[in-house]
């Protein structure tokens, strides 16, 4: 699985690869806190293959990649506690 940024630009840049939903979800826990950013909600929503998760930026999110459904969800609910 990958967890990736997706910029307005729509350039994409794969954070971390792992086999563990924590790393990933970790990983972009700690992206917000690196650039001083801590966004009021996270949505996740399916995007086809992918999970995307959304915040206040409309033209920025992440996307979990290459994961199962039952890792999709074990994301999410990883998402509604930090929320």
């Amino acid at each position: 699985m990958k967890i990736i940024f997706v910029n307005g630009s729509k350039q994409h840049k794969c954070l971390l690869e792992s086999d563990y939903v924590d790393d990933l979800f970790d990983t972009m826990i700690g992206f917000f806190e690196e650039h001083g950013k801590y966004p009021h909600f996270l949505k996740a929503q399916t995007a086809g293959e992918d999970l995307k998760v959304t915040f206040e930026s409309q033209s920025e999110y992440f996307l979990l990649s290459g994961a199962s459904g039952e890792e999709r969800e074990e994301f999410s609910e990883l998402l509604e506690s930090e929320m």
